[in-house]
């Protein structure tokens, strides 16, 4: 690495350190940590041939047991699966959830960040995994452990290190936003033979930690390396909203951010090309953990609803509305965006993205198709806080599910001003489980898959149309520099339930036109003679539009294109 580089790190880290802790010990702890990574020569795994790849790849996000297989270890079994059904994913990234040792909510109530769970695999299955396509995106849980954690077992014990927790000696009320758990913030544990409060964001199950202590920053850190040495090209920052505590106060604390810039400091000693993403909103001002010496990306959890409010309502207008704000911040495409993640699709309640009619409207189609809204109690007010079902549920009608609609809306999000990320079931149209547990919403979406039964499932005619059209749009995207440069985006609706979106690009302006009506229709472009990236068609003047169909145009001959 280059001197310059590490110097600058080194302050960033020991400036940082000293705002969290203390200036005292600051710059010792950095110079530890530095030789520390030096010293376990931690480097990203990168294939041959990627280390110039697009820096906002497409993301796939799949649970490490997605796919079980008898005696095989997941993460092989999902490695296996991959080649055979799937194939080459070019510079997509896997985020593979969770795979530490856990002992509940699925992966993130973690009792060891430096071990996998024998019962998922090893190390060495990430890393083989690591090279299916661009790299791995892995979790860093840094809010929270299980209670049954060492660490927490310890101080349960009265010994061990209460300093890393927040507990209290008595209980008190704390207001502290929008949570999705309703089980009170304080639960009482027995420390010792005398009771204590622990501060539990995420339920009893899970007691937060406390970054105002230097150990537990020092062993977020060297998890830190730990992903990197794994494959891990970027790093999402698990619940850095709530990782500060400070009372009273709320989620967001200014510490957070310094918090974001000490991780960044630790992952620019080792390889300055691994990015992290703030797992929270993108928003503006205090919320805002993007920047330079910060993290690179955060979630755009606007999209989904205005791709719904489009393709399921006739309600375009608030999606061009927000693809148009957007030319204003220079940072807009660094957010991610998706249709449906591994907790079902966020619903802002403290934000939302639609006015309440139109959201009424939207929620009302969805739950006429059985799709489950989960709310939230926001300012004393119950509020519709998440959609729990697959993607499937939401895009079916009586008839059954509605592919052509469901892959329009997904030729939508690949155009936006945005990095998109798939759901592992998503990938293929699979719908809900047949059974979960109803007193966890979440689990309708997160099944798990016997190795030989998904392999039929996916062949099948629709699956398997899905699974392709999704793999062609992943692909095309990696080869239109209208989508992977920042060359901005303008969007319109030159015709009821039409949607147009100009990407630009000096050597191939994009031209993407999507149909949600119900209707044919026929509309104007800037282009005198078209090609569709998508199927392939071509053509001269109007464009004529199906119900339900995208198209990715672009002037034939127009510098390089797929």
């Amino acid at each position: 690495m280059a001197e310059p580089v590490r110097a600058s790190a080194m302050a960033r880290l020991g400036e940082s350190l000293g705002r969290l802790h203390g200036a005292e010990r600051a710059d010792a702890r950095a110079r530890a940590l530095a030789e520390e990574a030096a010293a376990a020569d931690v480097r990203a795994r990168v294939r041959p041939g990627h280390a110039a790849a697009s820096a906002r790849p497409a993301v796939i996000a799949v649970y490490p047991d997605h796919v079980v297989d008898g005696g095989v270890a997941p993460l092989a079994a999902l490695r296996r699966f991959l080649d055979e059904e799937v194939g080459p994913l070019g510079t997509t990234l896997l985020h593979v959830l969770p795979p530490y040792v856990s002992d509940g909510d699925d992966g993130f109530a973690v009792v060891d960040h430096q071990a996998v769970h024998p019962r998922l695999g090893g190390w060495e299955d990430l890393e083989r995994l690591a090279e299916v396509g661009g790299g791995l995106m892995l979790d860093l849980v840094l809010n929270h452990v299980s209670t049954a954690h060492p660490g927490f077992r310890e101080v349960l014990r009265g010994a061990g290190r209460p300093e890393d927790f927040h507990l209290f000696q008595e209980p008190r009320a704390i207001e502290w936003g929008t949570r999705v758990r309703t089980a009170p913030l304080l639960q009482r544990f027995d420390a010792g033979g005398r009771p204590v409060w622990a501060w539990c964001t995420y339920g009893r199950a899970q007691v937060d930690l406390n970054h105002g202590s230097p150990e537990v920053f020092e062993r977020t850190a060297r998890t830190l390396l730990r992903l990197v040495a794994a494959g891990a090209r970027v790093i999402r920052l698990d619940a850095i909203p709530h990782a500060w505590k400070r009372v009273p106060g709320g989620p967001h604390q200014p510490e957070a951010k310094v918090l974001v810039r000490a991780l960044r400091a630790v992952a620019d000693l080792v390889d300055p090309s691994v990015r992290l993403l703030a797992e929270t909103d993108h928003g503006a001002g205090e919320r805002c953990y993007l920047g330079e010496e910060l993290a690179q990306h955060d979630n755009h959890l606007a999209v989904p609803l205005l791709v719904f409010a489009a393709a399921l309502a006739g309600e375009g207008q608030p999606l061009v509305d927000w693809v148009n704000a957007s030319t204003s911040d220079a940072r807009h495409r660094d957010g991610y965006a998706f249709l449906q993640t591994h907790d079902g699709v966020h619903l802002r309640p403290m934000d939302p993205p639609l006015d309440a009619p139109t959201l009424r409207r939207v929620l009302t189609r969805l739950e006429r198709a059985g799709v489950r809204v989960s709310h939230a109690e926001v300012g004393g007010e119950s509020r519709p806080y998440e959609l729990n079902s697959s993607l499937h549920r939401i895009f079916s009608t009586e008839a059954g599910l509605d592919a052509e609609r469901y892959l329009a809306a997904h030729a939508l999000l690949f155009a936006l001003p945005a990095t998109p990320c798939l759901y592992f079931p998503t990938l293929f149209g699979l719908p809900d489980a047949v059974e979960f547990e109803p007193s966890n919403p979440r689990a309708a979406n997160r099944h798990r898959y016997a190795y030989e039964a998904l392999r039929e499932r996916v062949r099948q005619p629709v699956h398997a149309r899905i699974l392709k059209s999704l793999l062609r749009l992943i692909h095309l995207r990696e080869q239109a520099p209208a989508l992977t440069e920042d060359g901005g985006c303008e969007a319109r609706l030159p015709a009821p339930g039409v949607l147009h979106l100009a990407r630009g690009h000096g050597h191939q302006p994009l031209h993407v036109l999507v149909n949600f009506g119900v209707e044919p229709v026929s509309v104007s472009t800037p282009l005198r003679t078209w090609k569709d990236l998508l199927g392939g068609r071509q053509g001269s003047g109007p464009v004529s539009l199906a119900p339900a169909e995208a198209l990715w145009l672009v002037e034939p001959g127009s510098g390089e294109h797929p």
